[in-house]
């Protein structure tokens, strides 16, 4: 079972190859900023040749469908959707944050909860909480989006040991650095496709992979141009 796996919801976009026999045959990781649409078709082709495994032996495509940044996101998504339906393989789609918690609970197996937290921008951030059993993050809630003054009034209020990792994490560790709460190494500010890869192979032995027309981003807001425009329309309409 090979799979190549898509990593777009950060400015550090990546692509991976792996298979269930060798685990990740090649990997790419690309910190150009948002030019995703410029970096993934050119990375799959990168990692396939690295691999020395064709586009067309692929058996599935995974993809991080968010929550992150929108045009990442859409670029991930559709880049994603248009190889599964030219080879006729299934779609495996994952969250950003199940990926960077995966990533912490396989790196830290004596912590019993980590939290990712993805900087959403406008003074928000995207998280979750996870319970970590045997390297495995299983989630213990949904993916919300809130300010990080609230975040950290939930884990201070809760006052257990927790680790948080993710771009979010990073820039608001200020306000964040409650009892009991630490911030992962840099190493999990973005969350990597070979864990996309990792996840997607354990899936599939399950039995999972979704039709890809029914894949999309999970954005957890509306794009910041719609919520600009909206916030514009009412004082345009006032000035008419």
């Amino acid at each position: 079972m090979r799979v190549l796996a898509l990593e777009s919801a950060t400015e550090a976009a990546g692509v991976a190859l792996a298979d269930d026999t060798s685990g990740v045959l090649a990997s790419v990781t690309l910190s150009h900023g948002r030019r995703h649409a410029e970096s993934i078709a050119p990375a799959v082709r990168f990692v396939c040749d690295q691999a020395q495994v064709p586009v067309g032996a692929l058996d599935a495509v995974a993809v991080d469908v968010g929550p992150g940044l929108f045009t990442g996101l859409r670029v991930g998504v559709a880049s994603a959707k248009a190889l599964a339906f030219g080879l006729g393989v299934p779609v495996v789609a994952l969250s950003s944050l199940e990926v960077l918690a995966q990533a912490l609970a396989a790196a830290l197996p004596g912590v019993a909860r980590v939290v990712p937290v993805i900087d959403a921008r406008r003074g928000e951030v995207f998280a979750a909480r996870y319970r970590v059993e045997r390297g495995a993050a299983l989630p213990e809630g949904d993916e919300v989006r809130r300010t990080p003054e609230a975040l950290a009034r939930e884990l201070a209020a809760r006052g257990e040991p927790v680790v948080l990792a993710g771009t979010g994490a990073r820039r608001h560790h200020g306000v964040l650095a409650v009892r009991g709460a630490s911030v992962a190494g840099a190493l999990y500010d973005h969350p990597r496709a070979e864990v996309v890869a990792a996840l997607a192979l354990q899936r599939l032995s399950a039995g999972a992979g979704d039709d890809p027309r029914t894949v999309v981003p999970n954005y957890l807001r509306e794009a910041d141009a719609r919520i600009n425009w909206e916030r514009r329309a009412p004082r345009a309409a006032a000035e008419v």
